[in-house]
């Protein structure tokens, strides 16, 4: 056995290690240097818990000694990233998948479009809005991680997924699950009649025609509501509805004893929180600093941070996330 000791050996085994350092979820994630050597511009949704995500992985970049910016907040912002306007962007996972398995050779030279969650999610390059956007496919959210971190697009690469989800519900207060005995899904058909839900107008009048196909379920009215109605629990908590599409970081659930729906899933594209790059530029030290950040958020988490920027005292997104952040013990040197 020949031992290899000068530069091309060295070499070699550095690029070795490079490869090892930027494998996540089971994918090996490839970048065009060690270390970032330029400004990385991060880009979120106009809700103030995404800029709070967005501003969270600035902060670990910046304590990693990268520098990094926030962008003019953006209704598309895998769109901003995959037209090179952005260099960041933390998004849910179904909504990745169709956007990324829209490009050319993303799924492999011999490997077709899966056809399934991908093709299903009509609205995958919005923003998290609170309104419990995007349609479900048939892969469930361990699924969908996969086949979106199976991915090959060029230029970009997907980042660990955390274990916090945005995924849209339904819910509605103790009271009416008590008085109608309503705690799932396959028992709304014959008390849809006498229910009105509460769905925001982007995916209203497609959550209703898969209320109508999956689950038979025609309520009394569907009462459109704007995006910060949808990002809130007002509209159920106050009866104005009786059920309320939302989504899973919404803190106003536990915060007002909310019940979820058991089976809701099934009406929704599953969203976990997943960072994409591109590759340009962006070294193994960014890259080492997101994961860090992705590994270290859960869904309680979420809901925290979600708790900080909504209601009467609410932080600025900056103040949350650097508090989150500190408390969290992720950065070396808190503000």
């Amino acid at each position: 056995m020949t031992r290899t000791t000068g530069p091309l050996g060295l070499l070699g085994l550095g690029a070795l290690l490079l490869s090892l350092a930027a494998c996540t979820s089971g994918a090996e994630v490839t970048t065009s240097q060690a270390a970032t050597t330029r400004e990385l511009v991060l880009v979120q949704g106009p809700d103030a818990t995404s800029q709070a995500l967005g501003h969270a992985y600035r902060d670990m970049l910046a304590d990693a000694g990268i520098k990094a910016r926030m962008a003019d907040p953006a209704t598309d912002p895998v769109g901003e990233v995959l037209a090179g306007r952005a260099d960041f962007t933390a998004a849910g996972s179904s909504r990745l998948l169709t956007a990324l398995g829209k490009l050319p050779g993303a799924h492999g030279a011999d490997a077709p479009a899966s056809g399934t969650s991908a093709d299903a999610s009509t609205d995958a390059t919005a923003g998290p809005a609170g309104n419990a956007s995007g349609a479900p496919g048939d892969l469930d959210a361990a699924q969908t991680k996969r086949e979106l971190h199976a991915l090959a697009p060029k230029g970009f690469a997907v980042l660990e997924s955390a274990d916090a989800e945005r995924t849209g519900t339904l819910v509605l207060t103790a009271a009416t699950s008590a008085g109608d005995q309503l705690v799932n899904t396959s028992e709304l058909a014959p008390l849809c009649p006498q229910l009105e839900f509460g769905i925001a107008g982007g995916i209203k009048a497609e959550l209703t025609s898969r209320l109508a196909a999956k689950l038979a379920c025609h309520p009394k009215a569907v009462i459109e509501l704007s995006d910060a109605q949808g990002r809130g629990v007002l509209p159920v908590i106050s009866d104005e509805v009786q059920i309320q599409a939302t989504t899973l970081e919404n803190a106003g659930i536990p915060d007002n004893a909310l019940v979820v729906l058991q089976g809701a899933e099934k009406l929704f594209a599953p969203e976990s929180i997943t960072p994409l790059i591109t590759t340009d530029g962006v070294g193994q030290d960014a890259v080492k600093a997101i994961n860090k950040l992705s590994s270290a958020l859960k869904q309680e988490d979420l809901l925290n941070l979600n708790r900080m920027v909504t209601g009467r005292d609410a932080l600025e997104p900056p103040k949350a996330a650097d508090d989150w952040l500190t408390d969290k013990a992720l950065v070396t040197n808190p503000k």
